[in-house]
């Protein structure tokens, strides 16, 4: 988890920027050593929390099988909250970690 802050416009802009250029591109491939590995993007439903809300699902195909983790940003005022893991682990943790925000952020 990574918690950011800076002026909302700030941060607007740079969660749009970096969830926008990995749903930009459906598939690609990344490196492991020299093992090619298969990466699908899509975007992701996010709940309705805070001002903004950003998600995409990224299922790596790797040699021992498919791994899919969940990428979720949650802007509030001048925080952003962000998660990384198994779908369900930050579908289920998403709304605590946003509910430790500090009021009036």
């Amino acid at each position: 988890e990574e918690v950011h802050s800076d002026r909302p416009s700030v941060l607007s802009s740079k969660l749009r920027e970096l969830f926008g250029a990995y749903t930009s591109c459906p598939t690609y491939t990344m490196t492991s050593g020299t093992t090619p590995i298969e990466v699908k993007v899509s975007k992701s439903v996010t709940p309705e929390l805070g001002d903004e809300q950003f998600a995409y699902t990224s299922t790596m195909e790797l040699p021992s099988g498919a791994q899919v983790l969940k990428t979720m940003a949650v802007r509030e005022g001048n925080v952003a909250v962000m998660l990384v893991g198994a779908p369900a682990l930050v579908d289920r943790h998403i709304k605590t970690a946003v509910g430790k925000l500090p009021a009036g952020s």
